[in-house]
């Protein structure tokens, strides 16, 4: 995996790369950017990028972005940027609202869509847990189902909690209000014409597994499969399983 830094018309973003073949583009979620089990795994078969949302990470703040869209317009000057003209794309949780906004306007800009626990939608008989306020052990129980397999925190030197400080700044100004919504969405989905996969933690306790089943009922001829012992992040929690569903979707669908 190497970590590089490219300049996307005028934002310095951070990005990891690796693998070989079609390409893969993969958006995370709130806790932050990074490169984990599963998208090694992936890079087994793929080019898979992975880049730091700005605002988090070593990726430069964008202060005036208060919407999802404004990061529709980044990634696509992204993909501009790598000259991709066409990708799968992955978005995990937050990133997963990134991708369903962006495969909403501009799937002409991509081979399939893969929604991974993705925000995104109200679903009242299964809301959302509130992250905001949400203690550290609390979200730990929340999205892992097994708790004690979780990697053990990273220490809170000072460097670390304004990282922390600047990245939960930066969800809010996207996800306050309305909550890790947008309620337009929903009617828009029908607009995806591409292949779809909604891969979801069975056990997922912030993201309930109803938001995958409303997502399938809303796209076009999308396809939902529930990983068992699962909790929020499948790439991470459970790798393998996750990349095997990942990669026979990607299969089918690359040329």
């Amino acid at each position: 995996m190497e970590e590089q830094f490219l300049d996307v018309r005028g934002t310095r973003v951070q990005m990891f790369v690796d693998g070989d073949g079609p390409p893969v583009l993969f958006l995370h979620g709130a806790g932050g950017g990074g490169w984990t089990p599963g998208l090694a795994l992936l890079a087994q078969r793929f080019r898979v990028y992975a880049p730091t949302h700005p605002g988090f990470g070593a990726s430069d703040s964008r202060d005036e972005w208060d919407t999802v869209e404004d990061y529709v317009f980044h990634y696509l000057d992204l993909l501009d940027t790598l000259g991709l003209e066409k990708v799968h794309l992955l978005g995990q949780s937050l990133g997963g609202w990134m991708a369903a906004e962006f495969a909403v306007a501009h799937d002409h800009r991509l081979h399939s869509l893969v929604l991974l626990s993705a925000a995104g939608l109200h679903v009242p008989e299964a809301p959302m847990a509130d992250l905001f306020i949400l203690p550290p052990e609390e979200m730990l129980r929340l999205t892992w189902a097994d708790p004690s397999r979780a990697p053990a925190p990273p220490p809170q030197t000072p460097e670390a909690m304004a990282a922390q400080a600047r990245q939960r700044a930066t969800v809010a100004r996207l996800a306050w209000n309305p909550y890790f919504h947008n309620p337009k969405l929903p009617a828009r989905l029908g607009r995806i014409r591409v292949p779809t996969l909604i891969l979801w933690g069975a056990n997922d306790r912030l993201i309930p597994p109803a938001h995958g089943e409303r997502y399938r009922e809303l796209i076009p001829g999308a396809e939902l499969v529930l990983i068992p012992d699962c909790g929020h992040i499948a790439l991470r929690e459970q790798p393998e399983r996750a990349a095997e569903a990942l990669i026979a979707f990607l299969s089918r669908h690359s040329r």
